[in-house]
């Protein structure tokens, strides 16, 4: 071959090179160019299951309020939805760019799902599944994943576990800084509470009862998700030992004003729970001056109070962070004299904190009205 022609052949395949890059890049520019699939990594969640979700979490829904209002108190701006939006004077404690978030629904059971449809439009990247970390939690967690084909992470709704969950939590969602900042404040307030606790006499530990529902004759029994770890905690007694009527944590038993009056609490909390229902009851002024509720020496002695909640319940309605709270104020209530601590104070670092909302006095005379 002639010098000559190897080097117009030579010529000849860079132009064909470069026709080929050209094409390449025009196709890239298009967005033909196959895109990077998103990072992974799998963790193992709090009930041992193997879990493979985003690198990065960018938004997240919960399957009940437990969850939401964990994560809303943590990191709000990854939040795709509520269960059941806020309403009435509970909104003042959220930022207004939080309540226009969709109420996507709860898993409750059997026949109590959200849409799958609408979860989907919101696109979280995760569902966070709060509940018990045994087999219940973990065909519940199974479950919701089938359903949505979404990654679903199991975390423990148990009190105790506060710290864990948001120091979790914190890592899952790339804010550590401010989950340790609150993990801090649930393990120091954790150790305070069990401290009291310790300086009790067993033979002075209160029995109280939980009216809610209708009349107040409906109540959380022993072994429900909604207050028994808080109460064991508390070295509380529930009287409503109802075998049975718990079922798997979940159900408000009915029982009669006799059986209440026979089981004889030394305190009746009344639970008026709001969240996503705008009216406000009137529990407890018609048990606390209620004519047959007089038969209870705990009612003749003015020793009835209500449950606070504002913006969320303060002890099991969700069985959320703010128990943490509502175990502070619970044991000041009961026993006034052993404990030393400022409530209204408490109450103000708490919102704080958690909220990120300067209470006022007047704030702290409204959220505790009717619970001291």
């Amino acid at each position: 071959m002639s010098k000559v022609k190897g080097q117009k052949k030579y010529l000849f395949m860079v132009i064909i090179s470069l026709f080929v890059l050209l094409s390449l890049a025009g196709c890239a520019n298009k967005g033909d160019t196959p895109v990077a699939a998103p990072k992974t990594r799998v963790i193992t969640d709090m009930g041992g299951r193997k879990v493979t979700i985003p690198d990065k979490i960018n938004k997240v829904f919960c399957s009940n309020p437990i969850g939401t209002v964990d994560v809303y108190l943590l990191a709000p701006d990854k939040l795709a939805g509520w269960n059941f939006k806020p309403s009435g004077a509970d909104r003042k404690y959220i930022k207004e760019k939080y309540l226009t978030l969709p109420a996507l629904g709860v898993w409750m059971g059997a026949g109590s799902t959200p849409n799958s449809e609408e979860i989907a439009q919101a696109a979280p990247d995760v569902i966070f599944c709060f509940w018990s970390t045994d087999e219940s939690g973990v065909a519940m967690a199974d479950t919701i994943q089938k359903q949505t084909g979404i990654p679903v992470i199991l975390m423990d709704y148990n009190i105790n576990s506060s710290p864990r969950v948001y120091r979790l939590l914190g890592e899952y969602l790339g804010v550590s800084e401010r989950a340790e900042a609150l993990a801090g404040y649930c393990q120091e307030s954790l150790e305070r509470i069990k401290n009291y606790i310790g300086e009790i006499p067993e033979q002075s530990y209160k029995s109280v009862f939980i009216a809610e529902g209708r009349g107040g004759l409906q109540t959380d029994p022993v072994g429900s998700i909604h207050v028994q770890d808080v109460l064991d905690l508390l070295k509380v007694k529930n009287v409503a030992d109802l075998p049975g009527t718990a079922g798997k944590g979940m159900g408000m038993p009915t029982i009669s004003l006799e059986q209440i009056i026979d089981w004889a609490p030394q305190v009746i909390l009344v639970n008026e729970y709001t969240m996503g229902n705008a009216t406000k009851s009137y529990l407890f002024g018609e048990i606390k001056h209620g004519g047959e509720w007089s038969n209870l020496e705990a009612v003749r002695k003015g020793q009835v109070y209500q449950i606070p909640q504002s913006p969320f319940s303060w002890f099991g309605k969700p069985p959320s962070v703010v128990r943490i709270l509502g175990c502070l104020w619970l044991i000041k209530l009961l026993y006034p004299e052993q404990v030393n601590l400022d409530l209204a104070q408490e109450t103000k670092n708490f919102y704080r904190l958690f909220y990120q909302y300067q209470l006022s006095d007047e704030d702290v005379a409204t959220i505790l009205t009717n619970a001291q």
